[in-house]
């Protein structure tokens, strides 16, 4: 008989599945099917689970933390950073930035809303009923919602029947609360006012810009990345006095995790954690409901099947849930700590004291090719240091229906790209489906002899179809981007009509020339869409945006585009 008895175990997790008689799956070694009782005693024994000698819990942690508060956020790669406003939501930040555009921004209903409640904030202060009816029809005069125009082709409502209605209530009856805010923010003041009434004038246009800017016009400027369909941005901090930065590359809308940073360190390493006194906590085990049971001949729940879980040759995943699930299910523990947010973390010792009294210092598993819950090195791509990020997301948010859909989409029979608006914003707010636009004219002249061919310049093409051409990214390069282009209308005489432009604010019409990346967008396509968010911070403060979302298309297009062609006449 041996005195001390080891047993050295080890587990080789194979991609590789032996075959069976119930196809190669996992079900006869879970089973565990037993023909003798006494080989499954020896088989205990073997395992020394008679012993038990081994087989110490820990009982207490002493656990030190090193935190650093995130400092600045930075819009965009070449952005200007802003201190990180505390208790505003992350997502606000990235999403809702772009202070300088909010005024275009603003449709109809909602500038008209802005301008309604500056009216409505007048008669908050002491102003006569006489001098308050001047005041607004002066401010009606100064801030005027846009009209129609004199060219009908040019009106930026023609294709928009709801907002054409809308415009047609409010004029005369609601300032632009866009353009008032200029306005007052120059140190306008109506005419005829005495000093009293200027005084509570400049009381009343206090009160509303404050309203205004914190209303429409966030902190910081957009990290949207037009040519690469995603945000970019990044928060630094730094801990132990040397500054990193975390940085989201693409970032598609929705929760900012953890996930979505890289950490950029500068290169040099960082210096050891500096933490605090050590905190006792009370370790408690991992479990899961149907979890293996711990020890032989115990009868175990049906919450969870594991030999029902097929593993094939890729399903390297499973094989390690199933190795974890069945030999170190009873050797995982949690240590609860409680962590401020928005700053980064750090653990600085852990020391752990187990049933025989025996006291552990917990040193970190470090290896430079594989690891879990770390954050990826921006400049090698290797494993970070282990910094735990807490960021200021948002607790709670609610999304609405989407009030702008564009599909990017490739048409190889044409050789071109295409954004189809599928949806855009109407002057009222709510979404409006361009296809249901009433269409132009066919684009075709017709011959003067009604037997012959018609001659047709190009096929039509829906006027929410925008092409996006292939040009080179540089001169002399190879490589090609795609820059939003204009399909050609013509009258059936031949005269050259206005183009229909992008109306959404995803394709920016405002903007002359505008290009995308042409890997941005495969073959499966890629949809782009601004969903209305409300959130609440961490101080409870409920805010409001228009957010970005970014997801897969739905494949190739056919927009049927072709040139110089004859149709029969009609009826033949």
């Amino acid at each position: 008989m041996f005195d001390v008895m080891y047993f050295g175990q080890f587990h080789r997790v194979e991609p590789v599945v032996r075959p069976s008689g119930t196809g190669g799956q996992l079900d006869d070694a879970l089973a565990a099917r037993v023909a003798d009782p006494l080989f499954l005693l020896a088989r205990q024994w073997q395992v020394a689970e008679f012993a038990g000698e081994d087989g110490g819990s820990p009982v207490w942690c002493a656990l030190s933390t090193e935190s650093t508060p995130l400092g600045s956020f930075r819009p965009s790669v070449d952005g200007t950073a802003v201190p990180l406003p505390k208790g505003v939501p992350l997502e606000f930040l990235a999403e809702a930035g772009a202070a300088d555009e909010t005024a275009r921004q603003l449709t109809l209903r909602a500038a008209a809303r802005a301008g309604g409640r500056f009216l409505t904030t007048l008669r908050t202060v002491n102003l006569p009923p006489g001098v308050l009816d001047d005041i607004d029809e002066a401010v009606l005069a100064k801030a005027p919602l846009p009209g129609p125009g004199t060219d009908p082709e040019h009106d930026p409502l023609r294709r928009d029947p709801a907002g054409r209605a809308l415009r047609e209530v409010l004029a005369g009856r609601a300032p632009d609360g866009a353009a008032l805010a200029g306005h007052l923010a120059d140190g306008w003041r109506p005419p005829g006012l005495t000093g009293p009434q200027r005084t509570a004038f400049d009381e009343a246009a206090g009160l509303w810009l404050a309203w205004f800017e914190e209303q429409y016009r966030p902190p910081v400027t957009s990290s949207w990345a037009r040519e690469r369909l995603e945000h970019r941005f990044a928060v630094t901090a730094a801990p132990g006095g040397r500054t990193v930065t975390l940085t989201a590359p693409e970032y598609t809308g929705g929760a900012a995790e953890a996930y979505h940073f890289d950490l950029d360190t500068g290169g040099a390493a960082l210096p050891a954690p500096a933490g605090g006194a050590p905190v006792g906590v009370l370790p408690t085990r991992v479990t899961y409901p149907g979890m293996p049971a711990e020890r032989w001949w115990e009868f175990e729940d049906t919450t969870v099947n594991l030999p029902d879980i097929g593993a094939g040759v890729p399903d390297l995943a499973r094989l390690l849930v199933v190795e974890f699930a069945n030999v170190y299910g009873n050797d995982h523990w949690i240590v609860p700590v409680e962590l401020a947010t928005s700053a980064l973390h750090r653990i600085a010792s852990l020391t752990v004291v187990d049933t025989f009294e025996e006291t552990t210092v917990i040193e970190p598993a470090d290896d430079d090719h594989w690891s879990v819950f770390r954050l990826t090195d921006a400049a090698t791509g290797a494993p970070a240091p282990p910094l735990l990020p807490l960021l200021p997301t948002a607790s709670a948010r609610l999304e609405g229906a989407p009030v702008e859909e564009v599909l990017f989409a490739r048409d190889e029979m044409a050789n071109l790209g295409f954004a189809i608006e599928r949806i855009v914003q109407s002057a009222t707010g709510s979404p409006r489906v361009r296809a249901d636009e009433p269409q132009d004219d066919e684009p075709q002249v017709s011959p003067a002899d009604p037997a012959a061919l018609a001659y047709r310049l190009l096929t039509p093409v829906p006027p929410h179809w925008i092409p996006l051409v292939p040009v080179p990214l540089e001169q002399g390069a190879a490589a090609v981007c795609l820059r939003r282009g204009q399909i050609p209308r013509f009258s059936a005489d031949g005269t050259r009509l206005p183009q229909v432009k992008a109306a959404g604010r995803v394709l920016e019409p405002e903007v002359k020339r505008v290009f995308f990346r042409d890997e941005e967008v495969p073959r499966s396509g890629v949809t782009v869409s601004r969903v209305p968010v409300v959130a609440r911070g961490e101080d409870g403060r409920i805010y409001q945006w228009v957010g970005r979302r970014v997801r897969a298309g739905r494949g190739e297009a056919s927009s049927a585009l072709a040139f110089d062609g004859a149709v029969p006449p009609k009826g033949s």
